[in-house]
């Protein structure tokens, strides 16, 4: 035999010793059929404590790739992928680093799930397209919690929960305070931190959220009108000339609006404001109206030497004001205006630049939202009166 023919006998022969460990055989024997299945796709990633996430997957093709994630403050890190195998399996060896919040992305959906590493976590779902229809986990942190809570809780049971004392479960309650907005929620956040501090004072977690607290207090020291800092005073005389002050709705959920009888935008949406205020005034919600009717020190500027005419402006001026009131059926009693228009000084303080500008107050008179409309803003308002 020559040499190329030599060679190409080699080679026919080392091909078909290749490992197919991975394949499918059907060996059979005088006395039985045996099928050796397919392996289940693996994925290893073992800097950490190792873990072992592994699922079962109904609704995805074979070779859909499975994620998975943690969560840190600002972004989500891949740690580790693999494929469903043709049953839907799937397993990952994973190494955690940090205890925190992680997730297995199913095609495009994900399911949280909280882990401190060493687990073996099993996760079983259906998918339905976009849709997983149901799934649970076993071997996590709280996995009831988790999957009760679901992905989308409503505000104000988050806030209740939180609240609540008893609720000592640091990777759950910061899996929900993020949910909420910081700044209107600054000491749920804190709670929460003191928590994190407790049981895990060393992870990067915990230093990340000490860090984005810190930012937002800075934040709120350098612009004292902002949300999650207590509201200034208003003391300032309503159509009547008898001075209200802001304070004394302390105790209530109040909405602090800064508008004007010649603002169109500011008309259109009074009817809603008078909806809102009917519906939840005997819950302890209350509006509090800054006009910004007036002439401001240009235009009043004009009849400085006239003062009988100033005079004369003035109340027409406050006559368009209380004209609006009536005509948008603004029945609350908490109607003040310095009638100086854009010169207001409380304007300045407050940062009114342009009008309808609204703040929402929670019953301590802190700042908790600004410039909400329409649904968002009866959310809140249900949000802190449940507080």
């Amino acid at each position: 035999m020559n040499k190329y023919y030599a060679s190409l006998l080699a080679l026919f022969l080392l091909a078909s010793c290749g490992d197919n460990s991975t394949t499918t055989e059907t060996t059979t024997t005088p006395d039985a059929s045996t099928t050796v299945a397919a392996a289940t796709p693996k994925s290893s990633a073992t800097a950490g404590v190792p873990t072992t996430i592994k699922g079962i997957v109904k609704g995805l093709k074979e070779g859909q790739k499975i994620f998975f994630d943690r969560k840190t403050i600002d972004a989500t890190d891949v740690k580790g992928t693999t494929l469903l195998d043709v049953d839907g399996n799937f397993e990952l060896e994973i190494g955690i680093d940090a205890p925190g919040i992680y997730r297995v992305r199913l095609g495009a959906k994900p399911v949280y799930m909280l882990l401190k590493g060493g687990e073996n976590v099993t996760v079983s779902a259906e998918l339905e397209g976009y849709k997983i229809l149901d799934y649970t986990v076993e071997g996590s942190l709280h996995p009831e919690d988790m999957k009760n809570w679901g992905s989308n809780p409503e505000k104000s049971e988050i806030v209740a929960h939180l609240k609540d004392d008893a609720n000592n479960k640091p990777l759950l309650n910061l899996y929900l305070v993020e949910k909420l907005d910081l700044a209107a929620h600054l000491p749920l956040y804190k709670k929460v931190q003191e928590q994190l501090h407790t049981a895990y004072p060393n992870a990067i977690y915990t230093r990340q959220f000490t860090s984005k607290i810190a930012s937002m207090e800075a934040k709120i020291k350098a612009q004292p009108v902002a949300v999650g800092a207590e509201a200034p005073e208003i003391n300032l005389p309503n159509p009547d000339g008898k001075k209200i002050a802001l304070s004394s709705l302390k105790g209530k959920v109040v909405l602090l609006d800064f508008w004007a009888s010649w603002c169109r935008p500011c008309r259109m949406t009074n009817p809603h404001v008078v909806e809102l205020y009917n519906k939840y005034n005997k819950k302890g919600f209350d509006v509090f109206n800054v006009s910004l009717d007036g002439l401001d020190d240009r235009r009043a500027a004009q009849f400085k030497s006239n003062p009988d005419q100033m005079a004369q402006m003035m109340e027409l001026e406050k006559a368009k004001w209380k004209q609006a009131i009536k005509d948008d059926k603004l029945v609350w009693k908490n109607h003040v205006s310095e009638l100086r228009s854009w010169s207001s000084p409380i304007a300045l303080r407050y940062g009114v630049t342009s009008i309808p500008k609204t703040f929402v107050l929670d019953r301590n008179g802190v700042i908790r939202y600004q410039n909400l409309r329409g649904q968002a803003l009866e959310d809140a308002i249900k949000t802190l009166l449940a507080e």
